[in-house]
């Protein structure tokens, strides 16, 4: 018998402010709002837009020798070689190189001691924790008393900055504790949308004051998941359960760049050899982008085919792009298919011509080295 869908914190808040409800991985989520998935997406990519995440695991971990010898098992990183103030994306692997989950791995000073915090995907919790409290028995979950709020946009660190001091040096993928309310909350200067933006765990008791001071900009408004989707999509950004699963290893995400490649020599990370293969050898299959070409919407589960009408691969994420007025897909294709050939996709019955392109669809404006850049 299926569980019903947990509230997180601020549901009735979001159904005040107009929210649409749906379950999403075991959670009643906001997948919209009045002014609709279109208009949210587009005041991200021009304003700013705040979603809530509150639904992701959060972890503390403690930097002992043993938790990270246990962790580094799963986790293609040489965890003791981690920067504070830093957060990495990267990935818990299962034997065969295949992605139990992605992960944010962030070393934090929390009463002076070096901790792992990690951010992970809600419907994942179950594998990821069993593995976690393996790993590390005095692991501790934050995500049950604080809530998880991204804010995104190219005016996300003038609204941010009204309510905390950002420094001017903060860059994507950094991380620290400030003060609000007389409360130390976790910041880091990332998100999933490919714009500037940030994410903060605050606890439950300060979070709905928290969102209401940043709603104070009349240029920012609540967004739900329906454009965090469209968003991440534009950016090229892979999803969990879409583009990567227990059966997809990171190379053939192309995520290759997210492991350290020295890790690749250590019989003691899962799937090290078969992750080594493929980085010096074509795996089976790569990841592409596609735009449609008739107007026709590219769907997850649709079937790519050669102009022989032979099977190459499949969508695993598509979506309409508010930017580029034009459906969008991410998919995966036979490694061995030339990419100067026409694809094709089966849309209702009917064989339709669709674009490769390459990835991302939008360029991204993380702020790096003083700068936004992708």
């Amino acid at each position: 018998m299926n569980e019903l869908p947990l509230d997180i914190p601020l549901k009735n808040f979001h159904e005040a402010n107009g929210a649409k409800m749906v379950p999403f991985a075991g959670f009643n989520m906001p997948i919209n709002y009045k002014p609709g998935i279109i208009n949210e997406h587009k005041n991200v990519r021009n304003h700013s837009g705040i979603f809530d995440v509150s639904h992701m695991g959060q972890i503390l971990i403690e930097i002992k020798d043993l938790n990270i010898k246990n962790l580094e098992k799963y986790i293609p990183l040489k965890l003791s070689n981690l920067k504070i103030n830093k957060s990495n994306y990267t990935f818990l692997l299962n034997q065969n190189g295949g992605v139990i989950d992605d992960l944010i791995v962030s070393m934090i000073h929390i009463d002076d001691r070096p901790i792992l915090y990690i951010v992970y995907n809600a419907s994942r919790k179950q594998q990821d924790e069993q593995i976690f409290f393996e790993c590390a028995p005095d692991s501790k979950i934050i995500h049950n008393n604080n809530c998880l709020f991204a804010i995104q946009g190219p005016e996300s660190i003038e609204v941010l900055g009204n309510i905390i001091q950002i420094p001017k040096d903060m860059n994507f993928l950094d991380i620290n504790l400030f003060v609000y309310k007389n409360e130390k909350i976790i910041v880091s200067r990332s998100g999933y949308t490919g714009e500037d933006g940030f994410e903060i765990s605050i606890s439950t008791e300060h979070a709905e004051v928290f969102v209401k001071d940043l709603l104070k900009n009349k240029n920012t408004m609540l967004c739900g998941l329906g454009s965090r989707d469209s968003l991440r999509l534009e950016a090229g950004l892979s999803l969990y359960g879409h583009e990567l699963n227990e059966n997809i290893t990171p190379i053939e995400a192309g995520l290759s760049w997210a492991l350290d490649k020295g890790r690749l020599d250590d019989s003691a990370l899962n799937g090290n050899k078969i992750l080594s293969d493929q980085l010096h050898n074509k795996p089976s299959n790569k990841k592409i982008g596609l735009i449609s070409v008739n107007r026709s919407m590219l769907r997850d589960g649709m079937i790519l085919f050669d102009s022989n009408k032979n099977n190459i691969g499949k969508i695993t994420s598509g979506c309409f792009s508010p930017n580029l007025n034009k459906s969008i897909a991410i998919g995966y294709v036979n490694s061995h298919f030339d990419e100067k050939k026409e694809i094709f996709c089966e849309i209702r019955n009917k064989m339709e011509l669709v674009k490769k392109t390459s990835l991302p669809f939008v360029k991204k404006n993380y702020k790096k080295n003083g700068s936004n850049n992708e």
